[in-house]
């Protein structure tokens, strides 16, 4: 397996993991990330690109 596969394999269990237990909402995204021991840019980057759960549309547009 090379380097880069290993280097997110922590991102993808997150994400798994976010699938699994829903609802999905940025306190959750922070708890994956302790979890699976991400760093601030996979963090983020789960913050920024994983469907919120619960979020009114009207909301997610302000």
């Amino acid at each position: 397996m090379g380097l880069s596969r290993r280097q997110h394999e922590g991102l993808r269990e997150a994400v798994r993991w976010l699938g699994e237990h829903p609802p999905v909402t940025p306190e959750r995204i922070e708890q994956a990330a302790r979890r699976f021991d991400l760093g601030p840019a996979d963090e983020e980057f789960l913050l920024r690109e994983f469907p919120l759960s619960g979020l009114d549309d009207d909301d997610s547009r302000q």
